[in-house]
């Protein structure tokens, strides 16, 4: 119970606090006969009356004085909220109407504070010595269900919504919250529905789920080839969201050349473990085999393994239209590489290392337009794993303490009219000369279209690429296809190379064509680019045209 009441016409109001439930009938009358009252707060003197309320008042209402009031049944909010809620209700010669508007304020606090099922009335009563009493129904759940769920644990949905556990008054911006991290995965919608409960003063509530199996897949066949190997690649992934009903995940991707599968074979698998803090630790495995014929007269054969983890911390952001996180990681690296002279003779640079990344991302949201950037600072430590010889041997004036930034960013726009642009970049800037595993590599259709994929290679590098599209033309294409859009684009690239061994130490590509985006038939899409390479670079000559593609299914 809480007592809030006039100190001897000061104008300071003093609260006495007396923590418990009190359950009182919710009659909205006030009667101004004399009663003598029950509570144990401490009672005081009349304030200043408001004159200006007065004569606002009807001449026929009956007037009595208001010095305390005696709020019941309160737990949640703090004294000094309910002090600061009564208090301009005061005074002599008050109606009920000011009372009402007491109740009104006391109850526009509670919802203020996110208790949503919090109801204040007026009980019966006589008021004397100038004591009114307000009652507050402080409504718990008196029942949670989770009903419609196929493929989710009920008891891991309850326990992730602690603000409508069995007893608990629930807060509704810190339940949004919890409902908002629990509508995280993409495969399932969880909807509360409330109601008043079978016991007055309570509510029940209903989790309404919709989910669907939260296994995904994708195949999809493209054009990513480098120097030297056959055109086609083909990628296929199986992932489950939901491991051990606790929301953790785990993939598994292959990758090969269909028309050589010698040529490149890429096994990875990884984990997702979403923690109690919020954050989330990532575990992954690669393994790579190939027998790839180089330009000359030398064959190399390379096999790796990486084994890493990243630590995802979520950022606290001060915009809904703005978020990101902080990542701390570290792989182990170890490849093998031989390298044969077909006159003969061969050597072998295998190297192992254990480089750490830490990393920044960020996203913006508006309307019509997202904003991404992205920087990571990479680094490796003398005598941690790596020999220092390894790393001579791979590259000339290699050393095993080595550093670099590397860095991305986009924005995507899309106007009313349906009309889009998008900008998006990367670059590298390196301390000293990098083996090739780290290097920075453009050519291809992430970087500069026009050019095969990584065909330069430098220690410090860009790319930008600036893009337009037309809206969306499946309207004119049936049912069937859910977008389609033509788009026109522009690329550029650069790379140096520090230290080189010849004088050859950067490279500068450029490229500018028409592409085509299609989405449809429940999952298929398709990615069709035509490009000119602007720029001479090895085999590629300045107007040489090549095209990119890419057929993809996922479900």
């Amino acid at each position: 119970m809480v007592g809030v009441y006039m100190n001897d016409r000061s104008g300071r109001a003093a609260v006495w606090l007396l923590l418990g439930l009190c359950w009182a009938p919710a009659v909205g009358a006030v009667e101004t006969t004399p009663t003598t009252a029950s509570s144990s707060a401490v009672p005081a003197s009349a304030g200043k009356d408001d004159a200006a309320s007065a004569t606002a008042r009807a001449d026929g209402a009956p007037r009595f004085d208001v010095f305390e009031y005696r709020v019941e049944g309160t737990t949640l909010l703090p004294a000094i909220a309910i002090e600061r809620a009564v208090y301009p209700h005061f005074g002599e010669k008050k109606t009920i109407a000011d009372v009402e508007q007491a109740r009104e304020a006391l109850e526009k606090a509670y919802h203020g504070a996110g208790y949503l099922t919090v109801l204040v009335s007026i009980p019966q009563q006589k008021v004397d010595e100038g004591v009114v009493r307000l009652t507050v129904t402080e409504a718990p759940v008196q029942r949670l269900r989770v009903v419609e769920s196929r493929y989710f644990s009920l008891g891991e949905i309850k326990a992730g919504v602690p603000q409508l556990a069995e007893g608990t008054v629930p807060n509704f911006p810190q339940m949004q919250k919890e409902l908002a991290a629990l509508n995280k995965s993409a495969d399932r919608r969880i909807t509360p529905v409330l109601r008043a409960g079978k016991t007055p003063g309570t509510v029940e509530v209903d989790l309404k789920v919709q989910d669907r199996l939260p296994l995904h897949g994708e195949v999809e066949v493209n054009d990513r080839y480098s120097q030297d190997t056959t055109r086609t690649r083909l990628t296929a992934s199986l992932r489950w969201d939901n491991v051990w009903q606790k929301q953790h995940g785990l993939g598994i991707t292959v990758q090969t050349a269909p028309e050589n599968v010698d040529e490149s074979k890429v096994f990875s698998a990884s984990y997702t473990w979403p923690l109690a803090s919020g954050n989330y630790l990532a575990l992954y495995g690669v393994r790579s085999e190939s027998d790839v014929a180089a330009v000359g007269t030398l064959n190399v054969l390379g096999n790796g393994n990486i084994l890493g983890a990243r630590y995802i911390i979520p950022l606290r952001s001060r915009s809904e239209e703005f978020f990101h996180t902080a990542t701390l990681g570290v792989d182990y690296k170890d490849f093998e590489q031989s390298v044969a002279l077909l006159g003969g003779g061969d050597f072998n640079t295998p190297i192992r290392y254990l480089p750490f990344t830490l990393g920044w991302d960020g996203t913006r949201l508006g309307q019509g337009r997202s904003t991404k950037v992205g920087v990571a600072f990479n680094f490796h430590v003398r005598g941690l794993v790596a020999d220092e010889q390894e790393f001579a041997d791979k590259r000339f004036k290699g050393r095993p303490d080595y550093a670099f930034l590397r860095g991305t960013f986009s924005h995507d726009e899309t106007w009313p009219t349906g009309w889009g642009a998008a900008l998006r970049g990367s670059w590298q800037l390196a301390a000293q000369p990098l083996i090739s595993n780290e290097q920075f590599a453009v050519g291809g259709v992430d970087t500069v279209r026009g050019y095969l994929e990584s065909a330069a290679l430098g220690d410090d590098g860009a790319a930008l690429s600036v893009q337009a599209s037309t809206p969306n033309l499946a309207k004119h294409l049936g049912d069937a296809i859910d977008g389609l859009h033509v788009l026109a684009f522009v690329d550029g690239g650069y790379v140096r190379v520090r230290q080189p061994i010849t004088a050859d130490d950067r490279h500068t590509l450029a490229g500018a064509g028409l592409g085509l985006r299609l989405k449809g038939w429940g999952g298929a899409s398709a990615g069709i680019d035509w490009a000119v390479a602007l720029k001479d670079l090895g085999d590629t000559e300045r107007g040489d045209s090549r095209g990119h593609f890419r057929l993809g299914y996922a479900w």
